[in-house]
């Protein structure tokens, strides 16, 4: 044990994936102290936000004080929270390529009937890549705030499964970006003023299923629910993209309209712009 240090009355363990600064909060809220005052025992004092996830600041004492404070392994605590592991190997820290800073994993809240399984009351905050946006035990969607029911949506789900088998098949950072890519495009394609009736009357009535938005723009849906709503499409782009035979070839855009089950002449250009996998 550190010198000066108990393991505290309440040391709940971290979820996997779950963001430092998460984890700190909530041992944090568990012991009724102040963010500011337990990361003063771990080192400097700082206010940790939900979502950081950062450790360029800590240094190699922080976190055997962190796992004297929680009784558990360091090597537990860099299990379910890799960048801390940065911390005992500084090599490890290289700076982010541009692929891997545009396909940086997501942080958002883990699925709230999962953590209420397992006694968490409490908000954690998962860093989790994006095909990782479906709860398949309680058919949830987790990305943005809301976690919409999907019981309603069960296209949601098969596309989620499908996203993941591509996952399975490909490179992480090619698939990631490629969805990302895909995304983007069906976000612009979705505000567009003249688009496919076809898809536009698919997407507003998945909206329709999620009922009203309380705190949104009643004139226009907010990007996540945007998102959920046109995701069965990016997965479809998605698979597209990543395909060596269709990324590269003259029909990619007929093919595109055919998964999509809509005309070719009702592709936006966007859709027939080359991949940024090229």
């Amino acid at each position: 044990m550190i010198t000066g240090l108990r393991v505290l009355p309440f040391a709940p363990p971290p979820v996997h994936g779950e963001t430092i600064g998460s984890y700190l909060n909530r041992l944090a809220d568990a012991n009724h102290l102040t963010i500011g005052h337990l990361s003063s025992l771990i080192g400097p004092g700082r206010r940790y936000r939900r979502d950081d996830n950062r450790v360029g600041y800590w240094t190699t004492s922080m976190l055997p004080r962190l796992a004297a404070l929680t009784g558990r392994s360091v090597s537990s605590l860099v299990h379910a929270m890799p960048p801390l592991g940065t911390i005992r190997d500084p090599g490890l820290r290289l700076p982010p390529s541009l692929i891997e800073e545009i396909t940086e994993p997501r942080r958002r809240p883990a699925c709230q009937l999962c953590m209420a399984r397992c006694h968490i009351r409490g908000l954690v905050v998962r860093n989790t890549p994006s095909h990782d946006c479906v709860c398949h035990q309680h058919h949830r969607w987790l990305l943005g705030d809301e976690q919409h029911g999907l019981a309603q949506l069960p296209e949601i789900l098969r596309a989620n499964r499908r996203h993941r088998r591509i996952v399975r098949r490909g490179t992480h950072a090619s698939t990631a970006l490629a969805y990302i890519d895909a995304r983007d495009r069906l976000l612009k394609w979705f505000t567009a003023d003249a688009s496919t009736p076809a898809l536009q009357q698919r997407w507003h009535d998945r909206l329709q299923v999620l009922g009203e938005d309380p705190f949104g723009d009643p004139y226009r849906p907010s990007d996540a629910r945007i998102e959920l709503a046109t995701y069965p499409e990016a997965v479809v782009l998605t698979e597209l993209f990543v395909s060596p035979h269709w990324r590269d070839h003259p029909q990619l855009p007929a093919e595109a309209a055919r998964r999509l089950d809509i005309s070719p002449r009702q592709l936006p250009p966007d859709v027939t712009r080359k991949p940024l996998l090229q």
